[in-house]
């Protein structure tokens, strides 16, 4: 939740949570009155959760920040009861007929909820990789924080601190990510989960993520941070990445580049396939190492705290074309879907060099050409469509 204002000083009023269980059933807690630092909010939000009946929360934690000095805060709660996959929590603003009972003396001020991790009641990352303890680290330097060479268009960060037997381990458990064991390679019998993508017009190219990366859970090893939400992460094999960095990974939830300041996570890998969204022929992304025209990602832009992405590409099943080209795999209500922010190639869109082939065709990415203060963290959370439209513009 977050209550932010463009003036100081100026937050006042009351305003209550809706709350819905897993059986849909809402709840209306009592009014929460607000002040621009936000002090001692937390123990009358919990208070007022832990308050509504049936017990509904069983056990809640929240933490609190604030915005600025006195431009109002923000705060985080965890559910700790594990209560199963909950709709989102609402703000109530109207506790007195049709006006607003949350107000500012001056300016303007606006009111969001957003969800980090959401709960599932299925565990479609159950199994843990045993012997197998990593880092997740940003690939940037750690006093200018200028991008490692390794950086690609959708690559900003790798797994770390893996022994070499933790590296076959790791693999192994990893498995095959398509739907087709026999293109596994090597002793550990694993896909990469990488297509080969040229740099500009060529003759380089770099492997980057590919149609069916892995999809992993990370979880603390201490046992004291056993409440911490897991971290999903997409992941895939660069071979030609400098030693220790060859795991990398399309999203970041931290901005941790060395050992020391990251947390050792367990991993745990999941049955389930994730297919990159294309467009085009054939039935998946293909190589593109000749530098000719990369295949078509669909992508996606949606305002912060919404809950509506629109992309470049009518992804719906009920529109799917029957010839080609057509989506490699199309979205319905119920599609589970990883939206992830990983800086992906500029293509003709800003850089610096233009090419012919668009979005993924040179190695130039699209938050910044030389750090990595233009990443946003804490995306890659596991997201169900719950509808579907078609705007025709």
């Amino acid at each position: 939740m977050r209550f932010e204002t463009s003036a100081a000083n100026t937050l006042s009023g009351k305003y209550a949570l809706r709350f819905y269980d897993v059986f849909g059933e809402d709840y209306i807690t009592e009014s929460l009155s607000l002040s621009p630092t936000g002090l001692n909010h937390c123990d009358s939000v919990i208070n007022a959760l832990l308050s509504l009946p049936d017990n509904a929360v069983p056990t809640i934690e929240c933490n609190l920040d604030a915005i600025n000095t006195n431009y109002g805060f923000e705060y985080v709660l965890t559910f700790t009861g594990n209560p199963g996959k909950l709709r989102e929590l609402e703000i109530v603003e109207k506790l007195d007929g049709s006006q607003s009972t949350v107000s500012v003396s001056s300016g303007t001020y606006n009111a969001n909820v957003y969800t980090k991790v959401n709960g599932e009641f299925i565990d479609h990352f159950s199994e843990k990789c045993e012997g197998v303890t990593l880092k997740v680290l940003v690939d940037s330097d750690d006093l200018t924080n200028s991008w490692g060479s390794d950086v690609r268009p959708g690559s900003v960060g790798y797994l770390s601190d893996l022994s070499a037997q933790e590296v076959k381990l790791l693999k192994a458990c990893l498995g095959h990510s398509d739907y087709d064991p026999d293109n596994n390679v090597d002793v550990a019998n694993w896909d990469e989960g990488s297509v080969m993508e040229a740099d500009g017009a060529g003759p380089t190219s770099y492997k980057m993520i590919g149609a069916f990366p892995h999809a992993i859970k990370v979880v603390p090893t201490d046992s004291y941070t056993h409440f911490v939400p897991g971290e999903y992460y997409l992941v895939w094999y660069d071979s030609s990445a400098t030693t220790g960095k060859e795991f990398r990974v399309a999203n970041v939830n931290n901005n941790f580049n060395t050992d020391g300041e990251a947390t050792e996570m367990h991993v745990f890998t999941t049955k389930g396939t994730v297919q990159q969204l294309g467009y085009g022929s054939g039935t998946e992304l293909a190589d593109n190492v000749a530098g000719g025209s990369s295949t078509d990602r669909i992508v996606a832009y949606f305002d912060k705290y919404s809950n509506k992405l629109y992309t470049n590409y009518d992804t719906s099943c009920e529109n799917q074309p029957n010839a080609s080209p057509k989506n490699h795999v199309c979205v319905e209500k119920g599609s589970k879907l990883f939206i992830i922010d990983s800086c992906w190639g500029k293509g003709n869109s800003g850089a610096s060099t233009p090419q012919s082939n668009p979005f993924f065709g040179g190695s130039e990415i699209s938050c910044g050409t030389t750090s990595d203060t233009g990443v946003n963290y804490n995306t890659g959370n596991l997201y169900t469509v719950k509808k579907v439209s078609y705007f025709n513009s």
